[in-house]
């Protein structure tokens, strides 16, 4: 398996952050919940590992994106996330970051489909 470089990972941050904001913008949520409707709204294409999903909402909390509160402070089941207003402000710039990098992976698959597919249809043509 390819080593997964810095950027890449800090690409699937953000995008997940912004997944979580976008979230919890429409209510509370519980982080389970949070990952079963990035699966839903991506069509299963991005499944959050709790691996990168749950020390996320730490550091997101940490940072006052999100605030945190147990469903039951006995038992402590569920951790219910909230958007707080610096969360909310956060968000015009990660769709900002996030719309670069996808025009910029458009444009780059564009070049491949134009190389590869484009070129290869055009030859089928003159045959």
């Amino acid at each position: 398996m390819p080593h997964q470089t810095d950027d890449y990972k800090t690409w699937v941050k953000i995008i997940t952050a912004l997944f979580i904001l976008t979230i919890l913008e429409e209510g509370a949520t519980h982080g389970n919940k949070i990952n079963e409707e990035i699966k839903y709204r991506t069509d299963n294409m991005i499944h959050s590992n709790p691996n990168v999903l749950y020390p996320l909402l730490r550091t997101m909390e940490e940072k006052g994106y999100i605030a945190g509160s147990w469903d039951n402070e006995t038992t402590r089941n569920k951790k219910i996330y909230t958007i707080t207003d610096r969360g909310r402000a956060s968000i015009p710039a990660l769709h900002q970051k996030v719309r670069h990098q996808l025009d910029e992976a458009e444009r780059r698959l564009q070049i491949i489909r134009c190389n590869l597919l484009d070129r290869s249809q055009e030859g089928l043509k003159n045959e």
